[in-house]
């Protein structure tokens, strides 16, 4: 799955926007030691402009290693909308959008496959719920999408700031 996004984010990219270069890629295999990469990528590629890290954690690393490094101009974007990156979104920081999951829709998705089989009925292949794109401005209704719950306050509480 981790290879499949960024397959398809580098897909886009070059498909899209064809102006946007990727300058560098890197892998990890710890995401604790993410910064340690970004650090290096970041020293040996002083002009670029943004990060596309796999999910969320990674991308709190590369924010890390872009403050340690003076760059608070730096875009980042992810998959998965946890809270720590909502937060950072709704506070303008460095993480500008993401593409989240639906847990709560994948759940439904997987329960009727689940029925299907228990009802000798068949079922597809593979089940996949689309992504949800969230930037700052749908923040709050994307969480509800994406968890079928309010956001939390202090989410709703920086987004009125």
């Amino acid at each position: 799955m981790t290879s499949q996004r960024s397959d398809g984010f580098k897909y886009r990219i070059t498909e899209a926007y064809p102006d946007i270069k990727i300058v560098a890629e890197a892998g990890f295999t710890d995401q604790n030691r993410v910064s340690e990469i970004a650090d290096g990528m970041l020293a040996n590629n002083p002009e670029i402009d943004g990060v596309f890290a796999v999910w969320d954690v990674p991308a709190e690393g590369v924010m890390a290693s872009a403050k340690s490094a003076g760059r608070d101009d730096l875009v980042i974007t992810t998959i998965d909308l946890g809270a720590n990156v909502a937060r950072i979104i709704a506070e303008n920081g460095m993480i500008k959008g993401l593409g989240a999951q639906r847990p709560y829709d994948q759940g439904v998705a997987i329960a009727m496959a689940t029925a299907y089989g228990l009802l000798d009925k068949p079922a597809p292949a593979f089940i996949a719920v689309p992504a949800l794109p969230v930037v700052r401005a749908n923040l709050a209704e994307a969480w509800k999408e994406a968890y079928h719950v309010d956001a939390p306050k202090e989410l709703t509480d920086l987004l009125a700031k």
